[in-house]
């Protein structure tokens, strides 16, 4: 997001993977016979996707009803091809991707880099925020790749780098610390992170003080207003009901009613529903702007591309890069080295209805 104005980033609408390269269903992709179709493949992948669920297919066309061709497990990494819009597996989201295996369907599909960075050596005191940029790299216990894993860290997910390590084979590594453990070291091969530069989380628009924040839950968006006029919109994905052992249908519907901006963290380690189907274990969520004193925010999500439809825990789920710019715009400002921002007065304020 470096160098992106506001205005510019009105361009950016959040709504499913890939808009830029939607094209109409074309009926020539409905008679494709197998993989990779050269008859319209490009000659080379224009991205790259995560996938995301326990296991997901690939099917033969773009369209419910197609044959199933091949089978990717969670955290298979494909090259994209193309993307286009038709009709969906699920109503709100029609956009499928075209792999070497066949057509995905893009609500469980994240969409990746492999970008590898320099190495920052003098870690300054304070630390700096760094972003994993690559599908996924291992946090260990030690500088060493031998030891043990202890989380799997996605891409877009955003870090406290406090030390650089370098080891015995000369390999740089990046000491980090998580929220919810914050005396474990974690460490990560260095390369995987992307440093954050001041400049990508210097505040949007700080000057103008009557801002607000919608969340439609109806049509699953989130707008952004300044003097009452519409300055950003992303699509969200709010609180859903789950269906949780020996309770029944729990519902975890987001708030609805008039909030504020409580609480602002560029990182955060999120964990619920512990011994339960519904558990969840997510660090480095990033840039979470809370407005509730029960830890609703919204936040960027990266263990799924279904924006769209209920399907959270409460929070509103944006894209990464949507969530930095409603941390960025919102009030009250944070600085650099916020780790987390804790607001008395004079919060954005954010209306769930």
């Amino acid at each position: 997001m470096a160098g992106m104005g506001r205005r510019d980033f009105l361009k950016f609408t959040g709504t499913a993977v890939m808009a830029a390269l939607f094209k109409p269903y074309a009926p020539l992709m409905t008679t494709l016979k197998s993989y990779p179709p050269e008859e319209v493949k490009p000659a080379s992948p224009t991205g790259l996707g995560r996938v995301t669920n326990a296991l997901i297919w690939a099917y033969d066309n773009p369209h419910p009803g197609a044959t199933r061709l091949k089978s990717l497990p969670r955290d298979a990494v494909v090259e994209i091809y193309d993307a286009i819009s038709t009709e969906g597996l699920l109503s709100h989201n029609p956009v499928w991707c075209l792999t070497s295996s066949g057509w995905v369907y893009s609500a469980w599909v994240q969409p990746v880099k492999q970008q590898f960075n320099p190495v920052v050596r003098d870690v300054p005191q304070t630390g700096f925020w760094a972003q994993v940029s690559v599908p996924y790299v291992e946090a260990l216990s030690r500088p060493d790749g031998k030891s043990a894993r202890l989380y799997r860290l996605y891409y877009s997910s955003v870090h406290l780098v406090v030390a650089h390590v370098q080891d015995a084979l000369g390999q740089s590594w990046y000491q980090i610390r998580d929220n919810l453990a914050p005396g474990r070291p974690q460490y990560v091969r260095a390369e995987n992170l992307r440093p954050i530069s001041p400049e990508e989380m210097a505040p949007i628009s700080p000057d103008v003080e009557d801002k607000l924040i919608q969340v439609n839950i109806q049509q699953q968006m989130l707008y952004a207003y300044e003097r009452g006029s519409l300055v950003f919109s992303t699509r969200c994905a709010t609180g859903a009901s789950f269906n949780v052992e020996n309770q029944g249908v729990v519902n975890f519907g987001t708030p609805y009613g008039k909030h504020q901006v409580i609480r602002k963290s560029p990182s955060q380690h999120m964990r619920g529903g512990l011994g339960r189907s519904d558990y969840y274990d997510l660090p480095g969520v990033p840039f979470c702007t809370y407005f509730t004193n029960t830890g609703v925010a919204v936040h960027g999500a990266y263990w799924h591309n279904d924006f769209g439809a209920p399907r959270s825990h409460g929070c509103v789920n944006v894209m990464p890069e949507a969530a930095q710019w409603v941390y960025r715009w919102s009030l009250p400002v944070a600085s650099y080295t916020d780790t987390n921002l804790e607001v008395k007065q004079g919060g954005t304020p954010i209306v769930v209805g």
